[in-house]
């Protein structure tokens, strides 16, 4: 007998163990390679999973196997595959011993199985995170939107009301009621400008503004804010900054407003400090040094690198939380966006965020000459409104009534009545929504280019709706210009200007 074959009879004589019983269960014979049986009365006595087994033995022909069943008697546990034969008036059980193989095998296939699980449950986030973002994208588009609108006829009406005799206690209430408003449209953009970085949808505007003004209305703000409580503010622009420069006075205001709403948020008591000095100067171009500071709580030094990521906040003592997350992170791109740099420094003094930013000379322009007012040479202007809410049509007639800009406006309530006036008067500009009653803002455009008659008509979008997207959309569809809400006087017209000259 050859080697090889003698292992296998080895093999086959200590692994797998033969079993003879009755129909009814009873031990005949077992040769007890691996358990012993033979001196057990029934195979339902020697283990639990011979219990069911005898119970079917009447309803067996031919072979039944039973794979991987684990076996613990006699204080050893085994994997066996168990077979089943009947043979006339005997049944054999055969017990398989793969213990070893099944032991291998198991952490291979809990392996492929976690790998696969892995696989799935990163494919599945992965689809749980595009479907929060598209909600969250919505979410936003429709808040946007429904805020805005609004918001846009609070500040125009208040701007309409600044215009009237009031008295000095009146006129006081509107600048803080405008000023409030302003914030809240701040507080609207700053809900939108991350998801705007991220994509790299923020676009830096270079225009003609005054730092004064801007200073001076965050002074304004937090001196009506922290005026009663125990924290001081303080402005401090060396005299050597210029006021009069080129760039972008939103994204600044921005910045510096979160930079002391963060300050604010984090000093109990003590003095909070914004402090403006000219750091380089090239020619046309300047690098100023905006430094905002606190004698608030520390920023702990394994948090420091922290603080600017998003939505992080970080807290002391389970009470008050240092930093806001979402502000400082904006603040961040939005310096970065402007090709400055931010930083910050914390002590047991209090904390210091600092950032320079680029900004370019204001040219002194020649002042053109103008026509005076009731002269009979301005040539009137006539403006077509889409609009059917009342409120918006009220603070469009409230705007244009007595301009010395020489509009003539009429108002369509939908795209139906706008089109029958357009074929009956010739109009410098037309003004419409996004979501007109009876058609959308891009429809209404498509109809007006593809008439020959009418496709000359500059269009203005007016909407609430800032995603980049949209606009983008619009614009393609042939409007002429897109303004968002809310908007000034001087912004609406300026618009109606540059488009029906």
């Amino acid at each position: 007998m050859s080697s090889a074959t003698q292992l296998k009879e080895e093999f086959l004589h200590t692994r797998i163990q033969q079993i003879e019983i009755s129909d009814h269960g009873e031990v005949i014979a077992s040769d007890d390679v691996l358990f012993s049986i033979s001196a057990t009365k029934n195979i339902s006595e020697f283990h639990p999973f011979f219990e069911t087994l005898v119970s079917l033995i009447p309803s067996i022909s031919g072979t039944l196997t039973y794979p991987c069943v684990n076996i613990y008697a006699e204080g050893s546990s085994k994997i066996l595959d168990i077979t089943i034969v009947q043979r006339e008036s005997s049944v054999y059980i055969l017990l398989f011993d793969f213990t070893e193989h099944y032991q291998y095998a198991h952490p291979l296939v809990q392996e492929k199985n976690e790998t696969a699980i892995a696989k799935n449950k990163l494919a599945f986030e992965k689809r749980l995170l595009q479907a929060k973002e598209q909600f969250k994208n919505n979410f936003l588009a429709n808040l946007n939107h429904e805020i805005r609108n609004p918001l846009n006829n609070l500040l125009g009406f208040m701007e309409l009301l600044k215009k009237t005799k009031l008295s000095y206690d009146q006129n006081e209430t509107l600048k803080v009621m405008q000023r409030t408003g302003q914030q809240i449209k701040l507080l609207m953009d700053d809900m939108l400008d991350i998801s705007k970085i991220e994509r790299g949808a923020i676009r830096i505007q270079s225009v003609p503004f005054n730092l004064g003004h801007i200073v001076k209305n965050l002074q304004q703000h937090y001196k009506l804010k922290i005026g009663k409580n125990n924290v001081a503010f303080e402005t401090v622009v060396e005299e050597d900054v210029p006021k009069k420069l080129i760039g972008d006075p939103v994204r600044l205001n921005q910045i510096l407003f979160n930079l002391l709403e963060n300050a604010y948020r984090n000093t109990e008591s003590g003095t909070i400090t914004l402090k403006i000095v000219l750091k380089e100067k090239i020619k046309e171009s300047f690098v100023l040094h905006f430094f905002v500071s606190n004698t608030g709580k520390e920023i702990p030094t394994e948090e420091i690198d922290r603080i600017f990521d998003s939505y992080y906040q970080f807290k002391e003592n389970t009470i008050s939380p240092i930093g806001e997350g979402l502000g400082l992170k904006i603040v961040k791109e939005l310096v970065v966006l402007q090709e400055g740099n931010v930083s910050v420094n914390s002590n047991a003094n209090g904390t210091t965020f600092s950032c320079e930013l680029p900004f370019k000379k204001r040219v002194k322009k020649t002042k053109r000459s103008t026509v005076p007012k009731g002269s009979g040479v301005l040539l009137s202007k006539r403006i077509l409104v889409v609009e059917d809410e009342e409120t918006s049509q009220m603070l469009f007639m409230r705007t244009f009534l007595n301009n010395d800009k020489g509009y003539i406006l009429e108002i369509a309530k939908n795209s139906s009545q706008a089109f029958k006036l357009l074929e009956k008067k010739n109009y410098s500009l037309v003004i419409i929504k996004n979501a007109m009653p009876d058609s959308s803002s891009v429809d209404f455009i498509k109809e007006l280019k593809s008439n020959k008659d009418l496709r000359g008509i500059p269009i203005l979008v007016a909407s609430g709706s800032t995603l980049l997207q949209e606009q983008e959309e619009i614009l393609k569809a042939g409007a002429n210009a897109f303004l968002p809400k809310p908007y000034t006087q001087k912004e609406l017209f300026d618009s109606i200007e540059k488009l029906s000259t």
